[in-house]
């Protein structure tokens, strides 16, 4: 696609509704920094971010936006009678017009964290506040007892109540996060029909409030002295509008976005969508009438596209190169947003899931793309997945660090793939030396790298959580799919983190073209061992969905995996053959359907209650009691993941009793204990330091003033080791020998290592990471 061959200066970055509530999107901060970073002086790229997921929330729930919901929600109720039940929910809202338009704007505040007080009126649940369905079961399981600690999980679900009234009364495309998604229901002669989606573009939402938004916010691009000089006319450069589309659910207000921008800008405009969405489903993109609203499509990383589509010199080779760089040097820019407009809609009492949505977090990854990427389900033939470049992790922490300080922001949501062990140890002695100005959590593998002592560090580094998939949690699932692990290596995992005391979450996939019942139950067994351990806080499954860009799909190709038919196979279609292929006819392109898939749709609800049961500490209730239809036994033994814990419990012990020769030499040492304080004793002197919520302690020599020098040696060695990336192991030792003698240096190492001293892979510097 292309347009005016005038050089562009001028870039506006939009996140179109609807994402979390809660932080801004990263992708525009990305590319803002990027064109700033690399753009100065003659060249300079002037950059705007919108986010328009919050703005669009903002302009519906408001006092004067919910007088509109309810004024065409009583009109068009009245034209469209519903169901019964229905329209008795409907009319509860309707009588509680008053109450809502009352409270909306205080709701909001406190779900902002700028009106505490009015949590304390809304725990009294004494109905002077409205309701709806989720809030009044989530009052009646407390038997009408809400305390003010429980009114931020209320608040949340009465902005849920009133959002599923929105969609119940007014636009049914309508939820707080997405907007009319792309669903799996036009398979046949095209791929996603485009066409059909357009026809939702004209929804209530989007006319009723979208629309004016934009128009409102062209008009401050339009008195904008920064975009004088062309926006609006014909002189001049045109500017150009960014859109990234990260889900589904934000391609509708991104083409409505588009589509607005241009007819209000004309050719003073070029308009251009990436994002995660763009990248996987459209890059078999062959719809003319998508460029009715993009000029441009980017794909991939997204930084070389869009030098090509501000046509900066340079040529492509040095595109790509910049493009590589900027993958590992570029750091997302947040200095500019407002944080007090997101909420903290915390929807979940789970002390993991809360991670998710109680946070204005930061956004930023450790690695571009998977260092494993053979996931067998995964979509490993794309950029994102398959191609791997750890970043300068110094740089990043410094760079997020600074964003800290500048938003008043301190946690960080680590977005990558799989954060590597040695990005993440590495990020967190840098946090350490700094006296833990962030707290962070991400995405991982379960997988050996993470021992105890490396949990530990983590922990003391500021790591307060991790998720990692396990899909199907069998070791029969780990190997067809390809994951890499075993289930002993997952469990030893959860071990070292849950001990070190950072929470954990597992992602789980149930219904794969080749699994049987059987499978199913057991992967269940083994996630309820796994839970009565305490080796896990949160998980969520879902149902495998198919996809164009998998591994599975590829190998489909090559003849193998007989027994996977697809339904519609899109293969024909894009080979071109005789008779199949039909120019303009794919949109949208990624997942796929396959025989005998509703099968397993009888599960999805069962296999949902045991997660949530066994999330609120119920978890003897033998698996197969949650379905409601006969189901095998598991064929696990009810000890299977309680002998791997054991199993880590004595490696772990046999470990930390090593002695120092024993250690590999590219081991380092690094003391996680307090600073150690001389203390009196019966019988003479100690050093005493806190680890683990612990007091810990080392007798000295009994003579006052042998056991003083010693005391201050030590606490001298320890200091030494307390920070930065602590001491080679062999280093440590020959000091703690010269201080102590051979024999009484090996009992302190052995007390040494259960009392704080962790041992840990040397890093490497951060380029050969």
């Amino acid at each position: 696609m292309s347009g005016s061959r005038s050089r562009i200066s001028r870039v506006v970055l939009v996140q179109p509704p609807f994402v979390q509530l809660n932080a801004p999107y990263p992708s525009p901060y990305y590319l803002k920094s990027f064109l700033e970073t690399n753009y100065r002086g003659e060249n300079a790229v002037r950059v705007t971010t919108l986010d328009h997921s919050i703005g669009l929330f903002e302009r519906i729930f408001c006092r004067c936006g919910l007088e509109q919901i309810f004024d065409e929600a009583e009109r068009s109720t009245a034209a469209r009678p519903a169901a019964a039940h229905i329209t008795r929910i409907i009319e509860c809202f309707l009588s509680e017009k008053k109450l809502w338009l009352a409270s909306i704007d205080r709701l909001v505040a406190f779900l902002r964290g700028k009106d505490p007080e009015w949590g304390h009126l809304l725990a009294l649940a004494n109905g002077c506040l409205p309701g709806g369905p989720r809030a009044d079961a989530f009052i009646e399981a407390r038997g009408g007892e809400v305390s003010p600690d429980d009114a931020k999980l209320l608040a949340a679900r009465l902005i849920a109540d009133m959002a599923d009234f929105i969609t119940g009364t007014v636009d049914s495309g309508f939820s707080l996060i997405r907007y009319t998604p792309v669903v799996k229901d036009s398979f046949g002669p095209s791929y996603r029909d485009f066409a059909a989606l357009k026809k939702k573009l004209d929804g209530y939402i989007m006319n009723a409030f979208y629309r004016p938004l934009l128009n409102e916010e062209w008009g401050k691009l339009e008195s904008d002295a920064a975009f004088s000089g062309g926006v609006g006319g014909e002189s001049g450069s045109p500017f150009l509008l960014g859109l990234t589309i990260p889900f589904p659910g934000c391609l509708a207000g991104a083409l409505v976005c588009a589509e607005s921008v241009k007819h209000r800008f004309g050719s003073a405009v070029r308009t251009a969508a990436g994002g995660g969405y763009v990248n996987t489903e459209l890059r078999s993109l062959d719809t003319p009438e998508f460029s009715d609203y993009f000029d441009h499509v980017s794909l991939d990383k997204g930084y070389a596209n869009l030098l090509s589509i501000l046509e900066h010199p340079g040529s492509d080779e040095e595109k790509a190169a910049l493009e590589d760089a900027a993958v590992r040097t570029v750091f997302p820019d947040y200095s500019g947003v407002d944080f007090s407009r997101y909420l903290y809609p915390v929807d979940d009492a789970n002390p993991m899931h809360r991670l998710w949505s109680d946070g204005h977090w930061l956004k930023a990854y450790l690695a571009h793309g998977c260092y494993w990427h053979f996931c067998a389900f995964c979509d490993v033939t794309l950029d994102y997945i398959k191609h791997f470049a750890p970043v300068d992790t110094p740089a990043l922490f410094a760079h997020m660090k600074n964003q800290a300080e500048k938003t008043g922001i301190r946690g960080l949501h680590l977005v990558d793939e799989a954060a590597p062990a040695a990005s993440l140890v590495e990020f967190s002695l840098l946090n350490r030396d700094a006296a833990l100005p962030l707290n962070f959590w991400g995405n991982i593998r379960f997988e050996r790298d993470f021992t105890a002592d490396t949990a530990a560090i983590l922990a003391s580094g500021g790591l307060t959580g991790v998720s990692a998939g396990l899909e199907v949690a069998t070791e029969r699932g780990f190997k067809r799919l390809g994951k890499g692990i075993t289930l002993e290596s997952a469990v030893r995992t959860c071990a070292a983190f849950k001990e070190a005391g950072i929470l954990t979450h597992a992602y789980l996939i149930f219904g794969y073209w080749d699994e049987d019942e059987q499978e199913i139950i057991d992967s269940a067994e083994i996630l309820r061992q796994l839970f009565s351990l305490n080796l896990l806080d949160s998980g969520f499954w879902h149902k495998f969905m198919l996809t164009y860009h998998s591994r599975i799909y590829a190998e489909k190709r090559r003849g193998l995996h007989p027994e996977l038919k697809i339904i519609d196979d899109p293969a024909a279609l894009l080979d071109g053959a005789p008779g199949k292929q039909k120019p303009g006819t794919i949109f949208a392109l990624n997942d796929l359907s396959f025989e005998g898939e509703e099968r397993f749709d009888k599960y999805t609800e069962p296999l949902d209650r045991l997660l949530a049961t066994w999330m609120s500490g119920d978890t003897e209730t033998p698996v197969t009691r949650a379905f409601p239809f006969k189901v095998k036994p598991p064929s696990i033994p009810p000890d299977r993941v309680a002998g791997f814990l054991d199993k880590y419990a004595r490696d772990r012990d046999t470990e930390q009793s090593k002695s120092a020769a024993d250690i590999a030499p590219d081991r380092n040492v690094l003391f996680l204990g307090s600073i150690p304080r001389l203390a009196a004793r019966r019988g003479g002197q100690c050093l005493r330091w806190r680890w683990k919520l612990a007091e810990r302690e080392l007798a000295l020599e009994a003579d006052t003033a042998t056991g003083g020098a010693e005391a201050g040696k030590l606490v001298s060695l320890l200091e030494s080791v307390s920070g930065g990336r602590g001491l080679p192991v062999a280093e440590f030792f020959t000091s703690l020998r010269e201080i102590t003698g051979e024999g009484r240096a090996r009992e302190i190492w052995t007390l040494l290592r259960e009392s704080g001293l962790a041992v840990y892979p040397r890093l490497r510097n951060p380029e050969h990471l």
